[in-house]
């Protein structure tokens, strides 16, 4: 139990501590390209403060993984550095034995990932979405119009105010149980006051077949579940939801910016992101085999390294396809995980059994001098 606490701790200790570190070298390039943006909010320190609470677990968030495979190699190379990996291989303990005791400390890592993905970034991105909109220079702009599904109607607009409660040059296409339109809604603005919606230079027309075309006044109460924080988020690319929202958003209770397979994918993405903390732990151990008499042995850790990065880069990319609709959802969310923990199995493995004395051929035994007598 105390040899437990001990690698758990250790590990525990250095992920924390790259990641906070890189999270910090990102805050800092991130302030260097929005400094200017906050300064003309007007609102000085406070200004700043704000910023950097609500994007700090962002970086906190992406900065994770990488900081589990530095905070691994630098506890596996301390404890190769001090002996201590080979009083425990002479106590009969193996590398599966070690990495076994260091799996408590990546599991409150993956809960710590688990809890910022589903609980804490939905909430900060869409609060620092607001923040920027309410400013002087919206950060929040589009090129072209958002398109939003909601239920059975197509919402479209082409920008907004006052944080999300104004809609500018808003559409709202009615649609069938068939998923065929049967009407528009065109509206000049659409403003929120008092937990609803109200149309203002609105124009409905009807695309039924005995009232094809017959256009009427629509100015006055729009019913919908829209809310001026899904608005800011139409505008706002790369922002995440609890897998809670998403399941509604698949329920068709909640707004959609994006088809159907994107949330899908995030929602087991909650899931298999964590995981990939205990895979950057394997994928690290190949360092306990460094030998610091050995400068040749320091192979071992860039094997890791490379290991390590090879597995964020193919499992953002797999995650990509899987959000596109490329893949399945589930492949694309976890088949990333379950491949690099597969190779990283396989490579500690064939390591390990590299340790086992060699049998000497029976040609080679005829050469060994013969005990004296």
């Amino acid at each position: 139990m105390r040899l437990l606490r001990y690698l758990s701790f250790r590990f525990f200790a250095l992920a924390v501590t790259a990641t906070l570190m890189l999270a910090a070298i990102a805050e800092v390039l991130d302030l260097v390209d929005n400094a200017g943006d906050i300064l003309d909010r007007g609102e000085g320190a406070a200004g700043f403060i704000e910023y950097l609470s609500l994007r700090t677990p962002t970086l906190i968030a992406h900065s994770l993984p990488l900081g589990a495979l530095i905070g691994a190699l630098a506890a596996l190379a301390f404890l190769a550095r001090n002996s201590e990996i080979v009083a425990m291989r002479a106590a009969g303990r193996s590398s599966w034995e070690l990495f076994a005791l260091m799996v408590p400390g990546a599991f409150v890592l993956a809960v710590a990932q688990c809890a910022l993905l589903d609980v804490v970034l939905p909430k900060t991105q869409r609060s620092l979405a607001v923040w920027w909109a309410a400013g002087p220079d919206p950060k929040i702009h589009s090129d072209k119009p958002a398109w939003l599904r909601l239920g059975d109607q197509i919402i479209s607009f082409e920008g907004l105010r006052d944080r999300g409660r104004t809609l500018v040059n808003l559409k709202v296409y009615d649609r069938d149980a068939e998923k065929v339109a049967i009407g528009r809604t065109t509206a000049a603005e659409a403003r929120y006051e008092k937990r609803r919606w109200t149309l203002v230079g609105a124009t409905h027309t009807s695309w039924l077949r005995d009232s094809f075309n017959v256009q009427t006044p629509a100015d006055g109460p729009w019913r919908t579940t829209l809310t001026p924080a899904d608005a800011v988020a139409a505008l706002t690319p790369g922002g995440l939801m609890s897998s809670d929202s998403a399941q509604e958003v698949l329920a068709g209770e909640r707004v959609a910016n994006a088809p159907p397979s994107f949330y899908a994918t995030l929602i087991q993405r909650i899931y298999a992101g964590p995981m990939g903390v205990a895979v950057m732990l394997l994928l690290a151990m190949p360092a306990a085999f460094l030998n610091w008499r050995d400068a040749r042995s320091a192979r071992y850790v860039f094997v890791g390294l490379g290991l390590g990065l090879s597995f964020l880069l193919t499992d953002g990319l797999l995650t990509s396809l899987g959000g596109a609709g490329v893949l399945s959802p589930v492949v694309g969310a976890w088949s990333g995980v379950i491949l690099f923990a597969a190779i990283g199995a396989f490579n500690l493995f064939r390591m390990e059994r590299g340790l086992a004395r060699p049998r000497l051929s029976r040609a080679a035994g005829n050469l060994l001098p013969e005990p004296s007598r």
